[in-house]
């Protein structure tokens, strides 16, 4: 009597553990952590040297856009708003990056192309050298917190795109809206 009852509490746990499981990953839908297994298949990294924050999104051409702004509300908790432009027509994932770069708010942004497998750009409040080339940013996101955070005081206002092709680009920044591979030198 004792054996059957083992093999049903045996079955119960792994059935449990199975439903876990699976609402863990159900979740996974909801908010992309952009970890490479979310609903987007993007892994970013966010890197901080030497007073500059690097980004690297994975594989290389995902990133259509980047904006940022500094959310320097809270004194002494610095964190980067970033606002991560995918797809061409999909609006942005906004993402929060805990800073201990002291970022002021003028950024400027930088791309290096010569990396293989990743889009790498920089945030910075100085001038890059070396392969890093100005890049123009996305507006600022109009949001504090990812998508779904009751923390957003309103609706994200519609997104806008990248600035109006009629506007002249900046010498180093994209030809092409959105596009990481067109440069003027």
């Amino acid at each position: 009597m004792i054996l059957p009852f083992r093999k049903l509490l045996f079955v119960l746990a792994i059935l449990t553990g199975f439903l876990t499981s699976v609402s863990v990953f159900a979740d996974e839908g909801v908010f992309d952590r952009l970890d490479g297994k979310g609903p987007s298949g993007k892994r970013v990294d966010v890197i901080e040297w030497e007073g500059n924050l690097e980004i690297h999104v994975y594989p290389k051409g995902s990133l259509q856009g980047l904006g940022a702004k500094l959310d320097d509300r809270e004194k002494g908790k610095k964190v980067m708003v970033i606002a991560y432009r995918l797809g061409k027509k999909d609006r942005p994932l906004v993402r929060r990056a805990i800073l201990g770069v002291p970022f002021q708010k003028n950024l400027k942004g930088f791309i290096d192309a010569s990396a293989k497998d990743y889009d790498k750009l920089a945030l910075s409040n100085q001038n890059l050298s070396g392969n890093w080339k100005p890049y123009r940013l996305d507006p600022a996101p109009s949001q504090w917190y990812p998508d779904g955070d009751e923390r957003n005081e309103e609706a994200p206002a519609p997104f806008r795109g990248p600035a109006s092709k009629a506007e002249k680009p900046a010498k180093g920044a994209p030809r092409e809206e959105g596009s990481l591979n067109h440069f003027d030198f």
